[in-house]
């Protein structure tokens, strides 16, 4: 069938009219269109979302999740994907946490939809009137065991775990560092300034970091942004394998910086000034505790069990990093003292040093338990020195040490480590369900680090 040029013509002419009348409607709903696009000056996040606010994130999201369900049956099943989607894309979490709502929301719908198999597409749409002859209770068609499903989905949905993004988690650790330098509210400019990104982007950052009640604005003329105690909690902890949150200690001078955690280690390849082998380390807390020449010591890491030395050579305010000129570097394994340590010879205080000594030496030990009511340890130097007095007649309780550190057997490596390092003690008894089971001593620890 041909159609007439004519027709043709009339056709594109109705169709441009429609465009321009549609234009012409639209036109007024620009600026609000604009507005929703950047979420300034409206209800929402005025009154509205203040008050969501107080509400949890994750029975917020929980919430939604039902009512996705909900839709479902009501409705139709298009509305409420349609809804898991524009939720999905507004919101700023990371891939896993989005995928963990899309996954539940879809679960709910899912459900939802059955109860419309073998309905009418939409059971709203079978309402009559009062009265009607084809009047339909729509609710008759509900199954209560769907609805338990949903209910069920939506309690599960309560322990969504929502993680930042890493450009969110560097905007709040450079608002923390800030607020904590000045005790001030931090400006969306000064946070741009710091990361070298546009302020506009730093406040949609802010926007969503809002939403995970991580942050507060204040307003007038010295407003900007502060971090709430949950920031505070979020930042101090790194992560292990489990997911779980992990703090890495920093210790300057021999002591602990409070607040202080290392989040991110990078090594230089390139040798260059301040320092011949530089690692740079950045600090989440107030990176002005520390000073060049300060002695710092990093670690264990929750993965590798990394334990770094040096001294600070350089300091990165902005970026909040500390650069250590390396001085010891030890990649210590995961493994329990017991492992590592050896059982304890046990000696009589009666036995003397002549026997102390050939007892030693049979078992090819440096150092025995002596079993006694308070017991202690001898070891083959001190027997030595006794000999070479000529005291080999003398009894073993005569020139043993009485007191001595001990450590549980389930502790790990880099606690002995760690307190022979800080005591100097040439040897630590292991502990094991209360009983005094085995010593390790430095070599141990050396030929554990060795075969690593």
């Amino acid at each position: 069938m041909v159609i007439p040029s004519g027709t043709t013509k009339m056709l594109r002419q109705y169709l441009s009219e429609l465009y321009s009348a549609a234009m012409k409607i639209m036109a007024p709903a620009k600026p609000l269109v604009d507005a929703l696009a950047r979420r300034r000056e409206l209800w929402f996040d005025g009154k509205l979302g203040s008050a969501l606010q107080e509400i949890p994130l994750n029975v917020l999201l929980a919430t939604i999740i039902v009512m996705l369900g909900l839709l479902a049956i009501f409705i139709t099943p298009i509305l409420p994907l349609l809804v898991l989607c524009v939720v999905a894309f507004m919101l700023s979490f990371n891939r896993k946490a989005t995928a963990r709502f899309v996954v539940m929301g879809g679960l709910s719908t899912g459900f939802g939809a059955l109860t419309t198999v073998g309905l009418p597409p939409s059971p709203i749409t079978s309402l009559r009137l009062e009265g009607s002859a084809s009047a339909t209770n729509f609710l008759t068609n509900l199954d209560p065991y769907t609805i338990f499903v949903i209910a069920a989905i939506g309690i599960l949905s309560l322990g969504l775990q929502i993680d930042l993004t890493p450009v969110q988690r560097d905007t709040l650790s450079t608002l923390v560092n800030l607020h904590r330098t000045d005790s001030r509210a931090v400006k969306a400019k000064e946070i741009g300034e710091l990361m070298d990104r546009n302020p506009e982007t730093i406040r949609i950052q802010m926007r969503s970091l809002k939403a995970l009640n991580l942050v507060e604005s204040v307003t007038g003329p010295r407003g900007g942004y502060t971090a709430t105690a949950t920031a505070y909690d979020a930042l101090s902890r790194g992560h292990n394998g489990d997911g779980d949150e992990v703090a890495v200690h920093i210790v300057k001078n021999g002591i602990v910086v409070e607040g202080a955690s290392a989040t991110e280690i990078v090594f230089n390849n390139a040798m260059r000034p301040p320092c011949q082998s530089c690692i740079s380390i950045r600090v989440s807390g107030n990176i002005k505790d520390f000073s060049v020449g300060d002695e710092v010591e990093v670690g264990p890491t929750p993965i590798s069990e990394l334990y770094i030395r040096g001294k600070v050579a350089a300091l990165d305010i902005t970026a909040s990093r500390i650069v250590l000129d390396l001085t010891e570097m030890i990649s210590i394994p995961r493994r329990s003292v017991k492992t590592v340590a050896r059982r304890a010879v046990r000696i009589s205080p009666n036995t003397t040093l002549r026997e102390a000594s050939r007892i030693l030496v049979i078992n090819g030990a440096q150092e025995a338990l002596v079993e006694d009511r308070s017991p202690g340890l001898v070891n083959m130097v001190d027997i030595a020195k006794a000999v070479a007095e000529g005291r080999t007649d003398r009894e073993v309780r005569e020139i043993m040490t009485p007191g001595f550190l001990t450590i549980n057997s389930d502790a790990p490596i880099f606690e002995a480590v760690r307190m022979m390092g800080k005591t100097g003690a040439r040897q630590l008894v292991v502990s094991d369900n209360g009983a005094l089971w085995g010593i390790i001593t430095p070599r141990d620890l050396m030929e554990s680090l060795a075969h690593a």
